[in-house]
């Protein structure tokens, strides 16, 4: 996965390996975390940003994270397929790289009443339902 492409990495996984029945590359062991929010939420709570007029820094998020092994099991579970991750050395220096992420939502909330709407599962469903049919 290329850097700074964290937030398409299911639809990456789905589209670009394992419905094409390839492995996905997975950096390390594959355990570091990431909070899935899907797209929807984020454009909702922009919305409510600039309907709010909001100014700082606000995390809408779903406050769950997720390892990157366990989206690789998910995405064979919602696609139907049983393809491994391939594991390489992370090229990016551990100095930087960050290995987990979790947005704490409460600000955001607390300014708009904002809140996810589309859970982890459902988000990953919606992005499998391109491939139904096959890729």
């Amino acid at each position: 996965m290329p850097s700074g492409c964290a937030p398409a990495f299911i639809a990456q996984f789905a589209a670009d390996d394992i419905a094409h029945d390839e492995s996905p590359v997975l950096y390390g062991d594959g355990t570091q975390t990431r909070d899935f929010t899907h797209v929807d939420d984020i454009v909702r709570g922009l919305e409510l940003a600039a309907t709010h007029e909001l100014d700082g820094v606000y995390n809408p998020g779903t406050g769950e994270s997720y390892e990157f092994n366990t989206v690789v099991e998910m995405l064979n579970d919602e696609l139907g397929t049983d393809i491994d991750p391939e594991y390489v050395e992370n090229p990016i220096p551990e100095s930087v790289y960050v290995s987990d992420t979790c947005a704490d939502a409460e600000k955001m909330a607390d300014a708009t009443r904002w809140e996810p709407k589309i859970s982890f599962s459902e988000g990953l469903r919606r992005v499998c339902r391109a491939y139904e049919d096959g890729p």
